[in-house]
């Protein structure tokens, strides 16, 4: 499970404005040492968690983001495995179309496999896992909900 330490900086409309805290995720088997962008902020530096579920977070607190490692396993096949799939098909399409054409067969096997591979990687970057809010470790739950300053 691949987890960082945030502290809430803002919450509006439904959304958390996190910090990261500390290094690179820990606990992801994929190796990557926080060189992967599941936990990328925006030029100011926060990590936006959209319908968090999380109604009494203030200010200051602090939490985990993890996301598990089938959740990872599933980004990895939708983002890897789907360009694979797209370079081979294409090849395999590019590959057919051309053999109408004998003279050019080489070229629409390229172009097959240059198309094939784009439009999969293409359609597979909308996928990334969205990460769990937890509380951090030691943390106990706010005691005031809208009633406290």
């Amino acid at each position: 499970m691949a987890e960082r330490e945030v502290e809430v900086i803002g919450v509006q409309d439904g959304q958390l404005s996190l910090r990261l805290l500390g290094g690179p995720c820990s606990g992801c088997e994929g190796g990557c040492a926080g060189r992967c962008n599941l936990f990328a902020t925006t030029d100011a530096g926060e990590f936006v968690l959209a319908g968090a579920g999380v109604d009494d977070a203030r200010p200051g607190q602090r939490y985990r983001l993890a996301i598990d490692d089938e959740a990872l396993r599933r980004a990895a096949w939708l983002g890897y495995g789907r360009a694979l799939l797209g370079l081979l098909l294409g090849a395999l399409a590019g590959y057919a179309v051309g053999a109408a054409w004998p003279v050019a067969r080489d070229g629409l096997t390229l172009a097959g496999l240059l198309a094939g591979t784009f439009l999969a990687a293409r359609a597979s970057k909308r996928h990334l896992p969205a990460p769990r809010l937890l509380p951090a470790a030691g943390a106990t739950p706010n005691p005031c909900k809208s009633d406290c300053p």
